[in-house]
């Protein structure tokens, strides 16, 4: 037999005396059951402990992560923003306005829309114009603004909105386009042809309902192409100088309306003037008959002599002719200015023939000089002796009239 052959009645000794040990790991498992099973009625109470530890931690940490989950799901809606939610992706109707708004987490989700901003976005192209005046090709670029209306349509309704709309402003742009004249296009027509392609655009994005809004068209760029270029820019400049005539003609005409009205108001204030004083006249001639009523009751033909006598002198006073009045009744008149006139036009020629002789006599120029003179003191005189014996035959003609 070994020497460490187990047995010999359990005295299992080295050869030195030694007792073997225990030290395989099944020896130690069986120690630390032996411990449990010994310290077992004792621990009990301790068990408990740990398990209620256990327990408040782990109400602890669901706590904390209830405050997180809670506190994760406020935020913010500015001023110029609107929220759309989907709860489990489904969209609410309710769109949340502005302000400080809470939603459960990991539940819904919030879409955040700007719908008080303006948009933009560029559209250009080379367009074939089929008027009447042919087919010409033209140069258009164009710019878009658009506003969101509609937030839930905005981003539900269309996949891409942008996108959408981009394909649309460019067909709206091409139907204008396409049927207008190109002179119109890069002059004085932009402004009809921005509205219409406003009202075409409106009318082809209103079948997808995007939920947006146009706000303006504007053509950047307007041009022919360059090979022409030249001869259209000569055309606008010539097209600018007939508006500008056609300005200054207006501006000329309603200058002369104005001056045609103030000589109408001049002349209306002149007739009323007129109408006035011929109206006075006429109150004055009436109040000065009148006084004369009774004197004509009283003397009739004295007063008649007396009112005709004043009358021609009155007319008699104005005018170069004298009325003779023979014995036989007859009334001579004679046209002293005209007779004045032709006395004195063959002298004039007279002096106008000797100033035109290279050969004149200074002293036969003088005495022709002389004798017009003398033929006009005496032309002069004769007047004045008609005149005063026209006026001495009135005046007898007034002491007759008052005598009788």
């Amino acid at each position: 037999m070994a020497w460490n052959q187990p047995g010999n009645n359990g005295q299992d000794n080295d050869p030195w005396g030694n007792k073997p040990s225990n030290s395989s790991s099944g020896g130690i498992f069986d120690q630390i059951k032996d411990l449990l099973k010994k310290g077992g009625s004792s621990n009990n109470r301790g068990s408990s402990d740990i398990n209620l530890s256990s327990s408040k931690i782990i109400m602890s940490m669901i706590l904390v992560l209830a405050l997180i989950w809670g506190v994760s799901g406020f935020y913010t809606i500015n001023q110029n923003q609107r929220g759309v939610i989907t709860r489990f992706g489904q969209v609410q109707p309710e769109i949340i306005q502005p302000g400080l708004n809470w939603n459960p987490a990991f539940i819904d989700t919030v879409y955040k829309v700007d719908t008080q901003g303006t948009y933009n976005f560029n559209v250009q192209g080379d367009i074939i114009t089929t008027s009447d005046n042919g087919e010409n090709l033209v140069f258009v670029e164009m710019n878009v603004q658009y506003r969101i209306s509609d937030p839930i349509k905005y981003l539900f309704n269309v996949t891409n909105v942008e996108d959408s709309l981009r394909q649309a402003a460019d067909s709206a742009l091409r139907t204008s386009i396409g049927s207008s004249n190109i002179d119109a296009i890069i002059s004085d027509g932009r402004s009809v042809l921005e509205n219409s392609t406003k009202e075409e655009l409106i009318n082809v994005i209103s079948y997808y309902d995007m939920g947006i809004t146009i706000v303006d068209i504007n053509f950047q760029v307007a041009r022919p192409p360059v090979e022409v270029q030249d001869a259209y820019a000569d055309a606008i400049r010539a097209q600018n100088d007939s508006e500008r005539e056609i300005k200054k003609a207006t501006s000329y005409k309603v200058q002369l309306i104005h001056q045609a009205e103030g000589r109408a108001a001049t002349i209306l204030e002149d007739a009323n003037a007129y109408k006035v004083q011929v109206e006075l006249e006429a109150a004055g001639d009436v109040a000065r008959f009148e006084k004369l009523l009774p004197q004509y009751k009283a003397a009739p033909e004295i007063t008649k002599d007396r009112l005709y006598i004043e009358t021609m002198e009155k007319i008699l006073a104005k005018t170069q002719k004298v009325i003779v009045n023979d014995k036989s009744g007859n009334l001579l008149v004679l046209p002293l200015e005209q007779l004045m006139k032709n006395k004195l036009e063959p002298e004039s020629a007279k002096l106008s023939d000797l100033s035109s002789d290279d050969n004149i006599n200074p002293s036969t120029a003088s005495e022709t000089v002389d004798n017009a003179s003398q033929n006009k003191n005496e032309a002069q005189n004769s007047t004045t002796d008609n005149t005063t014996t026209h006026n001495n035959s009135s005046t007898n003609r007034s002491n007759r009239a008052m005598g009788r």
